[in-house]
């Protein structure tokens, strides 16, 4: 990724060494630029990385000044002969390596490639910083590198900004100068960092925290994730650290809770898989349980055909006009399935509403029964015939019969309007009796329909509710001659028309009127 060039400066009475050096090869990445001279030129020192000096044409004052003006990274070689020896004693702390003549090139040669090792490991290492200050400085969370002691050794730019204090102010120091806190303050508050520390360090592991930070005068919640560093040798030398500020998005739920809260109807919220994530105050009122009775369960088992999710009462699920509703026996809810999405519009969860709609409901229901039920005999009026026959069509299976009460305008015009109401009132028990409810139907006045189970058991119930009715007639309006007539069709598959049916019913039934006046 990276290429350097490697200026290396002989100087030296003779062109031995460099004849020796410039056939060795250049370490990876590195070209080497070899430069021989019989004196220094000081202009140009701080360009060259390594240095070899030959004690045969340099000085110790010059070694000196050399080291004075030489690049600070830069590399110096000492070449001395036996009888150079005691100038080592005085310049050896200046020097990165000793060479001695006559040149052994078997030394050398080692000893050179070794040093051109250590360039590269040095660039290496600092082109490895490179990449690691880049990556944690340009990440928004909070990272830092701790020794085993607590004192950090490495932190990235937000950690910086969030103290306050630049990186060299702040490495090699400990948390209480660091977070400018005092140890009783520490003691006094929510702050669980340095023990987590602690823990990091006794279990090796990595290990998520919920800690609560002072940042300047105002305090601030983090998600920190702490990992061990780990020697050679596997033990513990130190921390890194992992800090996401979450106090903005919890103070968001904070918000969203409080919001939910206020919401005037029950709330559910799930996640992708239907596990119940939160509930708010009215959904626990409604269904009669503890939050951690749904938390974490899943919302298809709480509801559930079976309606086992409350204590005191059961719940029924129904669908009408394509809303899906909760019913027990004195409310009514209308559940909202609603997708939850997030920004980039990626499905979330799910939230689930429970509007009370018992009083809407209630009045539908009310004013459906008012349209399709008779006001005097609460049994089913024309109008709820039509509809009864609409969701079940005309076969031949359908028995209709009409009845009509026979000189009913006599018990009007004797004992008054309100004794022809008890009559038909009456009459209207007795159908209910011996039918199911949603099979009777007040045409209007003193007519009346029903659907018969059969065809054959047609006349055993013309003849049962005829013995029925006249007995109560005879009991409460003696010397009446109030009665009720029959007339019964059945569909056909070749007339499968309501009218046709209903024609040939009345047909049947003034059939039997007139058969009646014959017998009398």
């Amino acid at each position: 990724m990276y290429h350097r060039d490697l200026n290396i400066l002989i100087v030296a009475q003779s062109s031995e060494l460099e004849a020796v050096l410039e056939k060795l090869p250049a370490e990876p990445n590195f070209t080497n630029h070899l430069c021989c001279s019989q004196s220094i030129d000081w202009s140009s020192v701080a360009l060259y990385s390594l240095i070899i000096v030959d004690f045969e044409v340099v000085t110790t004052a010059q070694l000196a000044r050399l080291s004075d003006l030489k690049n600070r990274k830069a590399a110096v070689i000492g070449c001395f002969a036996e009888g150079d020896f005691p100038l080592l004693t005085q310049t050896h702390h200046l020097l990165a390596q000793v060479w001695t003549k006559p040149f052994d090139l078997d030394k050398i040669r080692p000893s050179f490639c070794a040093m051109l090792k250590q360039f590269r490991d040095r660039e290496d290492a600092r082109l490895t910083e490179g990449y690691l200050d880049s990556l944690i400085d340009g990440l928004p969370e909070l990272i830092w590198f701790k020794d085993a002691r607590g004192s950090h050794l490495k932190v990235n730019e937000s950690f910086s900004k969030t103290v306050n204090k630049s990186k060299s102010q702040i490495e090699g120091r400990g948390h209480y100068y660091i977070w400018d806190l005092e140890p009783d303050e520490y003691a006094q508050g929510e702050y669980i960092c340095l023990e987590s520390e602690e823990i990091v360090l006794a279990r090796k592991e990595t290990c998520l925290f919920d800690e609560t930070v002072k940042c300047g005068d105002e305090l601030r919640k983090f998600k920190t994730h702490k990992s061990p560093i780990f020697d050679e040798d596997g033990s513990v030398i130190g921390t890194v650290g992992f800090a996401h500020d979450v106090t903005d998005q919890q103070n968001l739920m904070v918000e969203l809770d409080i919001l939910v809260e206020g919401l005037p109807f029950a709330v559910m919220v799930t996640d992708t898989e239907k596990v119940i994530t939160n509930v708010n105050q009215k959904f626990v009122d409604i269904f009669i349980l503890d939050r951690s009775e749904f938390i974490g369960q899943c919302a298809d088992a709480f509801m559930d055909e079976s309606g086992k999710f409350s204590r005191t009462r059961k719940w029924a699920f129904s669908e009408e006009d394509g809303k899906v509703l909760m019913q027990s026996h004195n409310q009514v809810l209308e559940l909202h399935d609603e997708k939850l999405l997030d920004v980039f519009g990626t499905f979330t969860g799910h939230i689930y509403l429970f509007e009370d709609i018992t009083h809407e409901y209630n009045i539908k229901k009310k004013l459906l029964t008012d349209a399709n039920t008779d006001y005097l005999t609460k049994l089913n009026n024309r109008r709820c015939l039509k509809e009864f026959l609409s969701k079940r069509p005309l076969g031949s299976d359908t028995v209709l019969m009409l009845i009509d009460l026979d000189n009913f305008k006599e018990i009007n015009d004797r004992f008054g309007h309100d004794q022809g109401d008890r009559v038909l009132v009456a009459f209207a028990a007795l159908l209910r009796a011996t039918f199911s409810e949603e099979r009777l139907f007040r045409l209007g006045g003193d007519e009346f329909a029903i659907l018969l189970p059969s065809y054959e058991n047609s006349d055993h119930y013309a003849v049962l509710l005829q013995q029925q009715f006249e007995a109560y007639i005879a009991r409460h309006f003696p010397r009446s001659n109030v009665s009720a007539s029959f007339g019964v069709a059945t569909g056909s598959d070749a007339d499968q028309s309501f009218s046709k049916l209903f024609k040939r019913a009345d047909i049947a039934l003034y059939e039997f009127k007139r058969r009646k006046k014959l017998a009398a």
